[in-house]
């Protein structure tokens, strides 16, 4: 089975075109704005083809991006150019050779470990890389989601240039997801080539991510719906976690 993101970069972004990408910058924004840091300098972990790092960039950041993939640094790359350094690790790796005022995870990028140590080495990772006071802000599907929206459900699309078939198995044994998704992707000549990814999310509970980042050494722990500024309740299917590193260090 093909490795996440190897065929699925490809049509990436017009698989992601509704994401609210807006948002979640407004939101990092308004964090970044209230806390004791005049933040400057953004790392994003699993930033994908960089359509969060060129909105941060467009308002005046200075950002540098990681992720895993090949395929998908290759996409950022064309979006953003030589000037933004993109740097290919796996976490819970964070080899970025410096200090930021922010740390950015998005969309349940955090869901991909499904070892509980490995979440908490990422964390010890990004608050080793944040500045005395930075933030470090990432959300992850919920339980409630990926045990009952997901579950073992069944769904497709045909799009302008691709195809898929997405389905889904949850394990309540080891609260993991697998989502085994069928790509058909549009050539030129109009024919299309068909290719199959295996991806698997683990869901955490909030009790549990919460005793991962404070083990991390982050004294400052919250949790939201979404990126709104409603706490996270029993219903919420997608959980913005905003962790902060003591100013002392």
């Amino acid at each position: 089975m093909t490795e996440p993101y190897t065929y699925l970069a490809q049509v990436y972004d017009g698989w992601t075109a509704e994401n609210h990408y807006e948002k979640w910058c407004d939101f990092v924004e308004e964090e970044w704005r209230a806390g004791p840091l005049e933040v400057r300098e953004v790392l994003e972990l699993c930033c994908g083809t960089g359509t969060v790092l060129q909105h941060l960039a467009g308002r005046g950041y200075a950002v540098t991006g990681l992720d895993r993939s090949v395929n998908m640094l290759k996409r950022a790359e064309e979006k953003l150019g030589p000037s933004v350094p993109l740097v290919r690790a796996e976490l819970p790796e964070v080899p970025v050779g410096g200090t930021f005022d922010a740390v950015l995870c998005v969309f349940d990028s955090v869901n991909y470990l499904c070892d509980a140590t490995a979440v908490r080495e990422t964390l010890r990772s990004v608050h080793g890389v944040l500045r005395p006071g930075g933030t470090f802000i990432f959300d992850v599907n919920s339980h409630r989601k990926l045990s009952e929206l997901f579950g073992s459900s069944h769904y497709g699309d045909d799009l302008d240039d691709f195809a898929y078939v997405w389905r889904n198995r949850f394990e309540p044994e080891t609260s993991c997801c697998d989502f085994l998704i069928t790509l058909f992707v549009r050539s030129p000549d109009g024919t299309y080539t068909r290719h199959e990814e295996h991806h698997r999310q683990r869901a955490y509970e909030r009790t549990h991510m919460a005793s991962l980042a404070q083990s991390a050494g982050f004294s400052g722990v919250e949790v939201y719906d979404d990126y709104s500024r409603q706490q996270a309740g029993p219903e919420t299917m997608r959980e913005t976690w905003v962790l902060t590193k003591t100013s002392e260090g």
